[in-house]
């Protein structure tokens, strides 16, 4: 087994030379395999801290912990004092790591012993064993499973698609200057595991996914934006609906407090009569009346407006607008690609390929299912005073994207024209990308970025 995807952590935002000047860290989740006595698949998984800059491997990372029997992260002593400080942090930041890392060809016992190993199990599991791996109570955590709401996690394994790129970039010599620029990685996903529950700490699913080697890196081209939308629609509520609305939740209050069928008829039925005493009341409750009578005649014979051609008047909608749901973002960039050399013509031509291969449709190897494309991860990236990458700042943070369309215009400059070299490749292309982010934006991806320290722009 290997290393998962480095995960960066924001612990404190503040001045320094961190992911965005303040106490962060890289973190990587390692899983070993093993057989158990019963000759079943089981797991242990350790945690490492990376390096700030560069790869993440066990010969540059730092050993500082591994998760027992039961999931839990159990630190060596040789964790620093923001480790210490911050451990639900790194513990809840971590499990999600093993996702990535999952093998395939697992059972669903061996499935569900990998889930709790990582720190993902089912609250029964966890009960009933111990942090050295003994069952309670002569249990099974299979057992366990089958009582309870366990996890949902259906895969098609067997999916087939290229698993690594080179690192391409343009121009020549944006890999080793220090000007600003965006970088595309590609990730592919074999699915979620769903969370089924209530009581639920962040979102209900998990995917299931790997980073594919390789990346592209371009120059920062003018013209980007975001644009963060929320729905908001507009909701009507007149009297009668609200009339109806509030009788017939006092009917539910009513029933549910009831000591029999009969009693709950009863009481709903002596609500409806003091409902019905209180319309006929008052100068309000006499047109309530009328309102009623005609709305139930304009019912009957399918007329539209007969109260307000009758009386001049309408029952007051209560217009407002009220929140209906999140929305997704969109972001397109557009790449003029002119190659001045030989090796820039090849790392366009690897460029276009790279989107072009991975946004493509794949096919698991019996060729019965269609599998998702994969999915890309994008960045904006600067250097801090000390010549490290960093995130960007003072530019949007993207989530994972799903690459929509690559629009690939092969004479942008209005005239065929090519090089005399093997490839005959074109004198100037121009790559137009349309991706649609996956997640919504929610309030707490702000504050998990740098504590509500307000130190970058954020999503």
């Amino acid at each position: 087994m290997s290393f998962s995807n480095y995960k960066y952590i924001v612990f404190e935002a503040s001045t320094g030379t961190g992911l965005f000047g303040g106490k962060d860290g890289r973190y990587a989740t390692k899983v070993n395999q093993y057989t158990n006595t019963e000759g079943k698949k089981d797991f242990e998984f350790e945690l490492y801290r990376c390096p700030n800059v560069g790869n993440c491997s066990e010969s540059n990372a730092t050993h500082i912990g591994t998760r027992n029997a039961r999931g839990e992260l159990v630190y060596n002593n040789n964790e620093n004092d923001t480790e210490r400080k911050y451990y639900n942090k790194v513990n809840k930041q971590t499990k999600s790591q093993a996702n990535s890392i999952k093998p395939s060809g697992l059972t669903a016992s061996e499935s569900a012993t990998y889930n709790l190993r990582a720190g993902n199990g089912s609250q029964a599991q966890i009960d009933v064993t111990t942090a050295d791996g003994e069952i309670i109570d002569g249990s099974t955590t299979e057992e366990k499973v089958e009582m309870t709401f366990g996890d949902i996690n259906i895969g098609i394994k067997g999916r087939r698609f290229r698993k690594e790129y080179e690192d391409l970039s343009y121009p020549e010599g944006l890999g080793s200057n220090r000007q600003d620029r965006i970088r595309f990685e590609q990730i592919y996903s074999e699915g979620k595991t769903i969370e089924a529950g209530i009581n639920l700490e962040g979102k209900i699913f998990q995917r299931n996914q790997k980073r594919i080697n390789g990346s592209v890196t371009l120059p920062i081209v003018t013209g980007i934006g975001d644009k963060n939308e929320v729905d908001w629609q507009g909701a009507t509520l007149n009297p009668l609906q609200a009339l109806g609305a509030s009788g017939a939740l006092s009917l539910f209050r009513q029933a549910s407090t009831a000591d029999s069928i009969g009693d709950a008829f009863a009481r709903g039925g002596t609500a409806i009569s003091e409902g019905v005493a209180k319309l006929k009341t008052g100068t309000v409750g006499r047109d309530m009346q009328q309102a009623i009578n005609i709305y139930l005649a304009q019912k009957a014979v399918g007329a539209q407006g007969l109260l307000s051609r009758a009386s001049g008047a309408i029952l007051n909608p209560n217009l407002e607008m009220l929140f209906s749901g999140p929305s997704l973002r969109n972001f397109d960039f557009t790449f003029k690609l002119s190659p001045r050399d030989a090796n820039e013509a090849d790392q366009i031509r690897k460029i276009i390929r790279f989107f072009k291969q991975g946004m493509s449709v794949k096919t698991s190897s019996s060729n019965v299912f269609l599998k998702a494309p994969n999915i890309f991860k994008i960045q904006y990236q600067t250097f801090n005073t000390n010549g490290d990458e960093i995130l960007h700042p003072s530019l949007n943070i993207i989530k994972e994207c799903a690459l929509k369309s690559c629009d690939v215009q092969y004479t942008p400059d209005g005239t065929y024209m090519t090089y005399d070299d093997p490839f005959r490749t074109m004198t100037s292309y121009q790559l137009s990308l349309s991706f649609g982010e996956l997640d919504p934006i929610y309030d707490s991806d702000y504050t998990e970025l740098d504590q509500d320290r307000d130190q970058v722009i954020g999503y």
